[in-house]
């Protein structure tokens, strides 16, 4: 490698880690302005990097120099295009939005920000380590524990209301805007490389079968593999509202007489205790709304076909469960 190649590279790793050891320190209330700016410079070096390598050229990474003004190394946007030279490429556009809140460092204050953006930075941090392998063979994993991959976020329930009141009125419309763009891109790239949701197993092994994302090993990692916990998007594992629940089940029970409503849903759901994997809410919406597995349909499905009379047992337990409730309420 050209000497200016490799200093470009290792000062793009430790950007890298940096925004990696400053994002999981949850004290630290600057964590995700600080993300933005050094997971962006990492992306810019290790472009700058590759573009070197692949031209053997120094002017490759430079602007035409103008007269009378000193030389500039191109910007990341630039950059970025020669490599991935399609707009709609999820990499190029994960990259591409993380650095537009970058440069937008005035709204950085909106701490809720965080529930917009953590998919597409638990993304970044992928891309980044599988770019860093397939162009230079250089595994990151040497460099820091599997754990940090891993980005560590709380995000309570967002609230415009109190997004008003702690930024004024611009900021819910800044938030919205961004909220906006995002969904739509997630629904537009169906790719995990443009953004991770919540709940992927990442698992680090030589040689893994059915992890969701996959990581290549030093030479000395242990066979046995380390889990940590990683984003999944739960569109795909709980994509039915209550509505379409009831639909399916209505459809699978299929018999003449058979009525199926939102209040024997409910009536099972409390009934059976369904959470955990049946159930997942959505709570960066304005409002919230929940949404379930298809493991919880099956499971309805298998009750009532076992026990036909098994949802007005669960209506009579329900009916019983809400006026109990409403006495201690009452209290």
């Amino acid at each position: 490698m050209k000497r200016l190649s490799k200093l470009l590279l290792n000062k793009s790793q430790e950007a890298f880690l940096l925004s990696l050891e400053i994002y999981n320190k949850p004290t630290i209330q600057y964590r995700v302005e600080s993300f933005c700016f050094f997971f962006t410079n990492a992306w810019e070096l290790l472009l700058k990097a590759y573009i070197l390598e692949k031209t053997g050229k120094e002017s490759s990474i430079f602007y035409p120099k103008q007269k009378g003004q000193p030389k500039k190394s191109i910007a990341i946007r630039d950059a970025i295009k020669k490599i991935f030279p399609r707009e709609n490429d999820p990499i190029r556009k994960n990259v591409e939005d993380i650095a537009d809140l970058r440069d937008e460092a005035t709204h950085l204050i909106i701490q809720e920000l965080e529930s917009v953006y953590v998919g597409l930075f638990q993304a970044g941090v992928l891309n980044y380590i599988d770019s860093l392998r397939e162009w230079f063979g250089v595994s990151i994993a040497k460099k820091v524990s599997p754990a940090m991959l891993s980005l560590i976020f709380d995000v309570d329930s967002v609230d415009p209301i109190l997004i008003k009141k702690k930024y004024g009125a611009k900021a819910v419309d800044f938030f919205a805007e961004k909220l906006s763009a995002i969904e739509n891109n997630i629904d537009a790239f169906k790719d995990k490389k443009y953004c991770i949701s919540i709940e992927y197993k990442l698992a680090l092994v030589k040689n893994p079968k059915n992890a969701d994302i996959t990581l290549s090993p030093s030479a000395h990692a242990n066979t046995t593999g380390t889990i940590i916990r990683v984003p999944k998007d739960p569109k795909s594992t709980h994509p039915y509202r209550q509505k379409d629940c009831i639909e399916e089940i209505k459809k699978a029970i299929n018999k003449k007489g058979f009525i199926f409503n939102n209040y024997d849903f409910q009536a099972i759901f409390y009934k059976e205790k369904m959470k955990g994997d049946y159930l997942y809410h959505y709570r960066y919406e304005p409002f919230g709304y929940n949404a379930y597995s298809r493991k919880l349909i099956d499971m309805m499905i298998d009750k009532i076909k076992r026990n036909p009379n098994y949802p007005k047992i669960a209506r009579k337990w329900y009916r019983d469960y809400l006026q109990k409730n409403r006495g201690k309420k009452d209290k």
